[in-house]
């Protein structure tokens, strides 16, 4: 029975594999391989299970060939699976940094294997083939025109230089009209695809910054991760991901309580992530709030340097605009925080934070009949 889906779909592969194979042994190959596909399966299979996907056909499907991961969620939420979809992108990108093969690579001072990957969301057709049915393969299998632009949206990956995860405009939107997630994008690049005739926008991933990505990580890899993670961005010409995904697990960290070793090293990547990384606004970010909210690292007059630095690439920065106005107001600026939250009301205007403070701000100044700051 043909039935029409609205699908989130990964594209997953080793980057320059063939080149590769020409400067290894038979030997040495398949044991990449092995270990890639070996690695793949750890973080698919554990992340479709810890968040709740039946699989099976039934709200998901994956696959591996090869050097290539295949995911296909389609759980009826778009927004949920998106979210999966990127957090298996970075999840499958730091296990294969971390993997036996890429350590030992890093360990002889040699640029590691990487991931390119390609999402994008769309309308597939799923259904039981009558050929599949005939061979007693009842499963549905899904078929369309996303599918295949999808896999194009993956080769483009190659050209990357943030996180070499390229994203078609159907996922774009999604994200930035919904505000789904905490992740930034390039500006559209025109792909001339393979066999599609016509040139389409593509999107890198710049920065995404979530907390889930190391506590959820499947429990075979868990064992001296983060350590494997602090050494490869310790390496020459480290890839530019991360940064934010280090230090997205090291505000964690902070949030759970003061740790004296984990402000020094927070503070210490995100300085050297400046001068490691194009797209700085994140980065500006995690410093501004580690001057605001870490304790021993106080210091509002270095913050508001770092917020003013990620609104000056980007004036509609709903978090640099609120950490501003806290700022403001922890400093009795009470003028200074009501301008930055109503700055944040033009951008987005059902901010429950911001309106909130807007209005108590309002009635406050109306009570002492002037204002302050």
């Amino acid at each position: 029975m043909e039935k029409t889906v609205l699908a989130t779909m990964l594209f997953a592969d080793l980057m320059n594999s063939t080149e590769m194979a020409k400067n290894l042994t038979l030997q040495e190959y398949e044991g990449m391989i092995v270990d890639f596909q070996n690695t793949m399966f750890e973080v698919a299979s554990a992340h479709l299970h810890a968040f709740g996907y039946k699989g099976g056909g039934e709200d998901s499907e994956w696959s591996i060939a090869g050097d290539e991961l295949r995911v296909f969620l389609y759980s009826g939420s778009i927004g949920y699976d998106i979210r999966n979809a990127m957090l298996i992108a970075i999840k499958i990108k730091l296990a294969w940094l971390v993997s036996t093969y890429n350590q030992r690579i890093l360990k002889e001072g040699r640029m590691v294997s990487r991931i390119g990957v390609g999402i994008n969301c769309g309308k597939v057709i799923k259904e039981v083939s009558r050929w599949r049915a005939s061979l007693g393969q009842e499963k549905a299998n899904i078929e369309g025109y996303a599918i295949n632009l999808t896999k194009r949206i993956e080769s483009t990956s190659r050209e990357g230089t943030a996180y070499q995860v390229m994203v078609g405009d159907s996922l774009y939107r999604a994200c930035v009209e919904n505000e789904l997630l905490n992740v930034n994008f390039s500006l559209p690049r025109n792909a001339a695809l393979k066999g599609l005739g016509q040139n389409i926008p593509v999107y890198e991933v710049l920065s995404f910054m979530n907390h889930e990505i190391f506590p959820t990580m499947p429990s075979s890899l868990k064992g001296g991760l983060l350590e494997k993670a602090e050494f490869a961005v310790s390496q020459p010409m480290p890839e530019s991901w991360i940064f934010p995904t280090l230090l997205r697990y090291y505000i964690s960290q902070l949030l759970e309580g003061e740790n004296r070793a984990v402000e020094v090293k927070a503070i210490r990547l995100a300085n050297q992530a400046l001068g490691a990384v194009d797209y700085k606004k994140t980065i500006y970010n995690v410093l501004g709030w580690l001057h605001t909210y870490v304790k021993r690292m106080r210091n509002f007059k270095m913050a508001l340097h770092y917020f003013n630095q990620a609104l000056q690439l980007e004036p509609h920065d709903t978090s640099a605009l609120l950490h501003v106005a806290r700022i403001s107001e922890m400093r009795g600026r009470k003028e200074l925080a009501r301008r930055a939250y109503e700055r944040i009301l033009v951008f987005k205007q059902t901010h429950p934070e911001a309106r909130r403070k807007v209005a108590q701000l309002n009635q406050a100044a109306d009570a002492t009949g002037g204002s302050s700051g």
